[in-house]
């Protein structure tokens, strides 16, 4: 582990999210497979050798599997942390600021309240901490991944509004998690109804190596771009070959840490808050705002906000009295009624956690699911509660905190960013056309490979 470059807060025993693989990875088995010919039985009489011949042995190639191979795969429903161990450590995420010509590195914001909350610091003064911690080791621009949400959150209503009602329900792609599920598990049922909208990462990773190379007369390979999120799934997210630039092999996101990666790696350097609050006032325009304290929120909660959104466009075109029922504590259902016949017009869910997500495919299946719009969130709690957040020991101290994390976000204020969303829209398409397409992706049903029972 050491010798790997990750971070020790990454155990072996369980790296994936929402469900641990329950098979040793079949990459290897099946490269290693080899058909022989079976041969005629002969007897022959040969001399007695008296000296044994020492043949160098044949070099054997070592298999290196990567992260692309598992989305490939269906060997099992996520990543293998020895993959992740070599391809998206921290060490791997300074040596590519090293290597670069310019390094760009995206924050979520629920990985800086998740921060906020273990050291008992304000997000705006944890902001601009990471940002002066990158900075000292050449980071040119610290970006908020709520500029990418926002890009998503301007094309959702669009695309629901676009999809039949035979079709629906739209489901968010936000989580890796979940797409990577329904790709390998129900890819026939879910893979149409999934958003082609990108995730904030990804969107983020398009405006790194689509227009902030182009602005700065950067050709994508000599850009790094890392992103610092509150989930391992966005490392694997992060390899999928449909978020490279295009007609190359070049990532748009080259390397994602975690939260608790990050905040371990800041702890063992010593941070002074004066300097930081200096440094964030030098900062200046939307690619610095985070080293300005400046944290772009959204209603909705620490998830994203998808499916508030959607009621809220709705509701500013065509009116509507809006209900919002809690079915559990990882679910949510809204309808919007019509104001004159009282009749439901909108429906939209929330649903988080695997058991839940479970229900709802079952409920697809059986085609009783009557919803337009759901957020789905692979994790119980959504985002806040991140595989790659900061844990605690006991169950109860967990729960605490992510109500604490929850809070702080939901604190963030809101209205920041919508400027920032047009002033890059528009120099984008000046530098690039066909920049839209970038905001857009797809996905496919992996092909079953392998012959496998998953225990829920």
């Amino acid at each position: 582990m050491e010798d790997s470059g990750f971070s020790g807060v990454v155990r072996l025993s369980n790296v994936s999210d929402f469900i641990a693989p329950n098979l040793d990875c079949i990459i290897p088995l099946e490269t290693r497979t080899v058909e022989k010919k079976i041969e005629e039985s002969k007897v022959a009489i040969r001399a007695k050798k008296t000296a044994v011949e020492n043949k160098p042995k044949e070099d054997k190639k070592s298999i290196k599997i990567s992260l692309a191979d598992c989305l490939a795969c269906n060997g099992c429903i996520t990543s293998a942390e020895t993959v992740l161990v070599e391809e998206q450590s921290f060490g791997r995420l300074l040596e590519g600021i090293r290597n670069s010509k310019m390094a760009v590195v995206t924050i979520s914001p629920q990985a800086i309240t998740s921060m906020a909350v273990k050291l008992k610091k304000s997000p705006q003064i944890i902001a601009k901490q990471i940002s002066a911690f990158f900075h000292r080791h050449g980071v040119k621009y610290v970006l908020d991944s709520s500029l990418g949400r926002r890009f998503a959150h301007s094309l959702a209503f669009e695309e629901l509004v676009s999809t039949p009602s035979t079709s629906r329900p739209l489901l968010s792609s936000a989580c890796p998690g979940f797409v990577c599920y329904a790709e390998k598990s129900h890819g026939e049922l879910l893979i149409p109804k999934i958003s082609k909208i990108r995730s904030p990462q990804a969107i983020s990773g398009a405006i790194v190596k689509g227009y902030l190379a182009k602005r700065e007369n950067l050709s994508p390979c000599d850009v790094f771009h890392a992103a610092v999120m509150p989930c391992f799934d966005k490392k694997l997210e992060a390899s999928r070959e449909q978020l490279k630039v295009r007609d190359t092999e070049i990532r748009e996101t080259d390397c994602v840490v975690s939260t608790a990666e990050l905040l371990e790696e800041i702890q063992k350097m010593e941070e002074d808050s004066e300097d930081v609050e200096k440094r964030g006032e030098e900062e200046e325009e939307w690619m610095n705002a985070l080293g300005r304290g400046i944290i772009i929120g959204e209603d909705g909660g620490a998830s994203g906000g998808y499916a508030d959104r959607i009621v809220h466009d709705f509701v500013e075109k065509n009116g509507g009295i809006v209900k919002t029922t809690k079915l559990n504590k990882n679910m949510y259902s809204t309808t919007v009624e019509s104001p004159e016949s009282g009749d439901v017009i909108l429906r939209v869910a929330k649903v988080y956690g695997f058991r839940n997500v479970q229900n709802l495919v079952r409920k697809m299946k059986t085609k009783k699911e009557k919803t337009d719009y759901v957020e789905v969130m692979a994790c119980p709690g959504g985002c806040a509660n991140g595989g790659g957040q900061i844990r605690y020991e006991t169950m109860a101290e967990r729960e605490e905190k992510l109500i604490d994390v929850e809070r702080e976000y939901d604190d963030l204020p809101r209205g920041i960013g919508m400027n920032w969303v047009e002033k890059v829209k528009t120099e984008w398409e000046g530098l690039d056309g066909n920049y839209r397409n970038l905001l857009f992706t797809n996905y496919k049903p992996v092909e079953t490979n392998v012959g496998q029972t998953l225990k829920w």
